[in-house]
């Protein structure tokens, strides 16, 4: 039978503290194979669906989109050389483990939806919880929808390149981004009709994923262990002679490589969905994470054994690696097919964590109108109204911006005000470690010192966006200044300070209703179980 969810009366009202009893049942929802009947239902009304392998899928969905096939061509050619491209990656794997490994900690310590709202909210309650109202309205009014809007965007374009009618994809904007509407649509329908099916596509499409990756870097290994003949090249002789590694080129080549490895901390949007949390979101993370570094490395190995550095193509790299080594089917047709159904992943991870991430944020008591957007479908179990809100704001991202350099400018404004808040999420887990040491629910602890050097660098490539990119050589200057996209950023999110003087001081002095109790609830009644 679906749980049903009562909706809060006025739109006052807040998700209350976690209870003893939603407690008890974070230590006994283990059981993967529960019936439909009996499955586990979080304290906020959502049934339990989420398995490890649906969260891995999720994490996937996220992380691998179209980057992994073309950013190493640009990794490289800031380099300078493929060897120091291949460290970068093995480093920002490595730190960006470590940013997981920190939103695994504060996942099992506040196993609710809600990912980085719920952990800024704990790790700064003063003043007023700014910081997470900030991403609070930064992210659900503007950073998911326009991601999703500008992967919809381009999903269409790949199957138009392996259809042959390249001409469309230069001259029918429009019609790319009305094929893009009809699809995330249906995705959306999906989304809020079942669950369970929703997360049989997701794992269906990170299955996909993971098969062409592992095409790729299994062909790498092969190419490393010499069973299959490189092509002649000088990439791995040259060693790290001629690597051109400035302020500028390291800061573009690590911004390329961090979004390529984002996605992440989707699966702590709908913590509160995940069973057995304790067990299978930090195995979750460790493992997606894991496998993708893995890949990721072979992938590259693949690349630059097979084309030499003077010859690679900065936008297909990976169809110009098929080209070579399986022929011009699979680089042409079956590729670029591939990479389009990894793009419909993305929008379908990001529809199903943006969802939750509205729905939390209408809960909690950050944005007006809580009854609505915190109300349970009682037939489907989904936050039916937050994910229309999602669904209608991606729409307008969709089809407001202009063809060109308009749209360009919203693709780099969805990544700019990302960097702080992943920075700040990564120091709260260390600034929790000292205020609540002892905190029950904590039962992973994530490596500290990667949790600050994922921070540490995270803040730093935030402030990097008004530094001067670097050059790629054969890719045309943009011509939006650099600094345009982060000053915009900057600006959105100062912005955003008005509806939490609105919301977090005018209304409340106003009404004396104390819209943030939960905060400092849900941890005094988690200690007391302590």
């Amino acid at each position: 039978m679906a749980a049903v969810y009562t909706p809060l009366q006025t739109s006052a009202t807040v998700a209350p503290a976690v209870s003893l009893d939603s407690i008890r049942s974070i230590e006994s929802d283990h059981d993967e194979n529960t019936t439909d009947t009996a499955k586990p239902v979080s304290d906020e009304g959502l049934r339990k669906e989420i398995g490890l392998l649906s969260a891995s899928s999720i994490i996937v969905g996220q992380v691998v989109g179209s980057g992994i096939f073309s950013t190493p061509a640009s990794i490289a050619l800031l380099c300078g050389t493929p060897y120091m491209a291949l460290i970068l990656w093995i480093v920002s794997g490595v730190f960006s483990l470590g940013g997981a490994l920190a939103s695994a900690e504060l996942g099992t310590m506040f196993p609710q939806n809600g990912g980085m709202i719920r952990y800024l909210a704990h790790s700064y309650p003063r003043p007023r919880a700014l910081v997470a109202t900030i991403m609070a309205y930064s992210v659900t009014f503007f950073c998911r929808p326009a991601a999703i809007a500008a992967n919809v965007a381009i999903f269409a374009q790949y199957f138009f390149f392996a259809a042959g009618k390249r001409d469309y994809i230069e001259s029918r904007d429009y019609l790319l981004r009305g094929i893009g509407a009809l699809v995330m649509t249906s995705l959306m329908i999906l989304n809020i009709m079942s669950v369970r099916w929703s997360l049989r596509l997701l794992n269906l499409f990170a299955l996909i994923k993971m098969a062409t990756l592992a095409i790729v870097s299994v062909t790498g290994f092969l190419l490393m262990v010499g069973a299959v003949k490189r092509s002649s090249g000088t990439n791995w002789s040259r060693g790290l002679h001629g690597t051109q590694l400035s302020v500028r080129s390291f800061a573009s080549a690590m911004t390329r490589l961090f979004w390529s490895w984002e996605g992440w901390s989707n699966v702590g949007y709908v913590v509160g969905e995940v069973k057995n949390v304790k067990r299978n979101l930090p195995l979750s993370l460790g493992i997606a994470m894991g496998t993708l570094s893995v890949l990721y490395v072979f992938a590259n190995i693949a690349y630059f054994s097979t084309i030499p550095l003077e010859e690679i193509d900065g936008t297909m790299l990976a169809a110009q690696f098929m080209d070579k080594v399986f022929g011009k089917t699979m680089g042409q047709v079956v590729l670029p097919t591939c990479i389009g159904i990894s793009i419909l992943g993305v929008v379908m991870s990001e529809l199903f964590g943006g969802g939750r991430l509205m729905y939390t944020a209408g809960k909690t008591g950050f944005v007006p109108y809580g009854a609505v957007l915190g109300e349970i479908h009682p037939r489907f179990g989904t936050p039916i109204y937050a994910m229309l809100i999602i669904w209608s704001l991606s729409l307008v991202f969709l089809f407001a911006p202009p063809p060109g350099e308009a749209f360009d400018l919203l693709v780099d404004l969805v990544q700019e005000g990302m960097w702080y808040f992943y920075a700040l999420t990564a120091f709260g887990t260390i600034i929790l470690r000292r205020r609540l040491p002892n905190y029950p629910l904590r039962r992973f602890k994530s490596p500290l010192v990667l949790a600050f050097l994922f921070g540490l660098l995270s803040f730093a490539l935030g402030l990097l966006q008004f530094y001067p990119p670097a050059t790629i050589p054969g890719k045309e200057e943009p011509k939006v200044p650099y600094y345009l996209a982060p000053l915009l950023g900057v600006i959105f999110m100062a912005l955003c300070t008005v509806p939490w003087y609105l919301r977090m001081w005018r209304y409340v002095n106003k009404t004396g209703i104390q819209l943030l109790s939960w905060i400092g609830e849900e941890e005094q009644e988690v200690l007391r179980m302590g």
